[in-house]
């Protein structure tokens, strides 16, 4: 798409957050929304303003249960396993109960944050080895928990807390209490009013909430986060985010190991955010969110001219990429402001292999003409059309060889400029490259075919109506091409389920049809989907992502995975045993734990 967005570091953050260790994920079970907007984030008015991430989980069992049904019956008990081991470490080994200490108060949702480290108890302390990065984010977040009811949090849990032994407490008039220390050491607990609390393991974190609480910058300040969710469909969400990306990426390229190469980074330098909401349904998961720009930065592209691709490429299509504008796409590739430039190729070799196989230049003979919406189909390849080996007079039948099944559809600006560029590569692939060129008529459409010696491969190209080029490179894939009203990829259920929602006309979708993929086994040259582990391709149906410009600062993304589904969730696992580290897990049952993590009422709720 001709935009500068990172969905996929939305997911690898937003995984990388939800997977961290340690007991601070055991503040989940302690919230409720706070005193700020209902469409901020809760708690966003008592975390400083200059916060990596934020992640906003719901504490409703139902939902925690409907997200345990999504997947096959081999993944859904992976999943319980997870989900059964959280629990373990976030309530067993802290000497929690989820119905006795926590279900009586806790509230709909809390928010966790991760911030930069900062030292406020010895600012002159020099910095400490870096630890191992599920230790590092754990050290870097403050929870915040909106309390529901005061009198039964503090019936709950005050037996366990103990006044801090600290050289100031309270600190700017408010008391900082701590649970004993577990294996994962003490949790700081502040609140800050009858309905908000703070808790980290790192204190330093829980002055600087205090010190936002007493008048400091928050989030919720923030003119540009606050109008990115104003856009967003709250419904009843499952989980909301934010991210600062350049702090966020910094972050985490310290944590990574291997380190990430500094200059793989600076994609990220500009500044910008994202917020979103993650709803589930009952087709799978769909975040909805925005993406700004601050002040200063560079600006997006207005306007959403993608609307008639989905119509172009056949309703069995296995994954179509399309924008609105070829031209800005390629000038943000050659930039390196897109994810493009974490590709393992560069725009400039790319224009390079274009001169030396046909001897035309990019920049004055193709993008002059390309200013128009485009797109890019892997297609389901014709079964009695797979090429065949070299040798057609072999005695022995033919070793069917994959079929590349692509095609590509550009709307020209300037149809007589593209005619002129494609007859010189009539020519050129006749009397370079041996390949026969005829014309034919597929069903009213005047297409051009290039075949190579032995009809091993097959490359066509044609006009469609409104000025719209196609170029297929498969034998036979051309037949494929301007399909019938209602056998095109609009009409495909997957689609309209991973899209359906998405704003239209936009900038551009990206579509995967994961269950196709299966049927086009050994047809094409791909290598095959992942078959096990939680994101196996058995689990996921489809995947659709959707573009949309608001302003010259913001952009919409709608993502959605449609997943597989089965019947409803039993009761977790029972408590596994805990490992050498850990501290002795009290005498329950599996039903008086389960947590708003893995189900927050699993033995409460019907």
């Amino acid at each position: 798409m001709a935009l500068r967005k990172k969905p996929s570091i939305v997911i690898a953050l937003a995984a990388l957050l939800l997977f961290m260790g340690g007991g601070v994920l055991t503040m989940l079970l302690l919230s409720r929304r706070g005193g700020v907007a209902e469409t901020l984030p809760a708690g966003s008015d008592v975390i400083p303003d200059d916060a990596v991430l934020t992640l906003t989980l719901t504490s409703d069992g139902n939902q925690w249960r409907r997200l345990r049904q999504f997947g096959t019956d081999d993944t859904r008990p992976q999943l319980d396993q997870v989900l059964a081991r959280w629990r373990n470490r976030l309530l067993v080994d802290n000497g929690l109960t989820f119905n006795d200490d926590l279900a009586p108060w806790i509230g709909p949702e809390i928010t966790l944050a991760v911030l930069p480290e900062t030292n406020l108890i010895n600012p002159e302390a020099s910095p400490a080895p870096i630890p191992a990065p599920e230790v590092a984010l754990e050290q870097n977040v403050l929870v915040v928990l909106p309390i529901a009811d005061a009198s039964r949090a503090q019936a709950g849990l005050g037996n366990q807390l103990a006044r801090a032994e600290l050289e100031e407490n309270p600190y700017r008039g408010v008391t900082i209490n701590q649970i004993a220390p577990s294996q994962q050491g003490p949790l700081y607990i502040a609140v800050l009013n009858p309905s908000t609390a703070v808790v980290s393991r790192e204190l330093s974190l829980v002055l600087r909430s205090i010190d936002t609480f007493k008048g400091g910058s928050s989030l919720a300040d923030l003119a540009s986060f606050s109008r990115a969710f104003e856009h967003i469909d709250e419904k009843k969400a499952f989980a909301r985010l934010y991210i600062d990306f350049p702090a966020a990426v910094q972050t985490l390229s310290t944590l990574a190991d291997p380190p990430i190469p500094p200059k793989t980074l600076t994609v990220f330098e500009e500044p910008r955010g994202l917020g979103g909401v993650l709803h589930l349904s009952n087709q799978g998961v769909y975040f909805q969110g925005v993406s700004w720009i601050e002040p200063g930065g560079q600006v997006f592209a207005t306007g959403n001219p993608a609307d008639q691709m989905p119509q172009r490429f056949p309703a069995d299509t296995l994954m179509m990429v399309s924008g609105g504008n070829f031209q800005q796409f390629w000038d943000d590739f050659q930039e390196g402001l897109q994810l493009s430039a974490l590709f393992p190729f560069k725009a400039q070799d790319l224009t390079s292999s274009l001169q030396a196989a046909t001897g035309l230049s990019l920049d004055n003979d193709f993008l002059p003409w390309m200013a128009g919406e485009f797109g890019l189909g892997l297609l389901m390849p014709p079964k009695d059309s797979a090429s065949q080996a070299p040798d057609p007079d072999a005695a022995e039948a033919p070793t069917p060889l994959p079929n590349p099944a692509l095609a590509i559809m550009l709307e020209a600006n300037d149809r007589e400029a593209a005619n002129a560029t494609f007859n010189r590569l009539d020519t050129i692939m006749e009397n370079r490259y041996r390949f026969s060129v005829d014309a034919v008529d597929l069903g009213g459409v005047a297409v051009t075919r290039w075949t190579s010696p032995f009809n091993s491969l097959t490359l066509s190209y044609g006009w469609l109506e409104g000025d719209v080029l196609f170029f297929a490179v498969g034998n036979d894939i051309a037949d494929l091409i301007a399909p019938e009203p209602g056998r095109a990829l609009g009409a495909n259920s997957l689609f309209q389920t991973t899209t359906g929602e998405a704003p239209r006309p936009n900038n551009g979708h990206f579509f995967l049809n994961v269950a196709g993929f299966s049927e086009a086994d050994n047809t094409l040259l791909l290598p095959p989907l992942p078959d096990s582990g939680l994101l196996n391709a058995e689990a996921l149906e489809a995947i659709g992502v959707t573009a949309t410009v608001l302003s010259d600062r913001q952009v919409q993304y709608d993502i959605k995975a449609a997943l597989k589904r089965g019947s409803r969730p039993g009761p977790l696992p029972s408590p596994l045993a805990p490992g050498p580290a850990a501290s002795p897990a009290p005498e329950t049952t599996p039903d008086s734990e389960p947590t708003p993590v893995p189900d927050a009422s699993e033995s409460s709720s019907p």
